[in-house]
């Protein structure tokens, strides 16, 4: 399970983690002033939910940091052969994939009226083309 995750020792990746622990803390702590800021205003809903915000924040930089380190040493994993932590589920059927084809049939025939209004609408750009 740590071999999976050997990369992320590199110095890249340890900036990286610095740089979440940085934005984690301080949004917690944003989130805090923002409650304390709500309270001292007598609990402004305004306030505590910038609060709230800052803490959502916080959870997306954790999660997303989590996504990225998992899809790192899943595509280290496919790069270097070794087989994945969960093997994908068996697919009983297979994807068919077809290449698309223009359809062939002629269109069907104009109306009376239809053919009517191409035939002014060609007389129009005639007209424009001769002015």
């Amino acid at each position: 399970m740590l071999r999976r995750f050997r990369f992320a020792l590199r110095p890249g990746w340890l900036a990286l983690h610095v740089l979440c622990l940085a934005l984690i803390v301080t949004m917690i702590l944003l989130g805090r002033w923002q409650l304390h800021v709500s309270e001292s205003k007598h609990f402004s809903i305004q306030n505590f939910g910038y609060a709230l915000q800052w803490w959502a924040f916080s959870l997306f930089v954790l999660l997303m940091w989590g996504r990225v380190m998992r899809d790192t040493a899943h595509r280290n994993d496919r790069v270097t052969g070794r087989a994945p932590a969960e093997p994908p589920p068996p697919s009983d059927e297979p994807v068919a994939y077809r290449r698309y084809v223009m359809p062939t049939a002629p269109q069907a025939p104009l109306d009376a009226e239809q053919a009517a209004y191409n035939d002014y609408l060609a007389r129009l750009a005639a007209k424009d083309e001769e002015a």
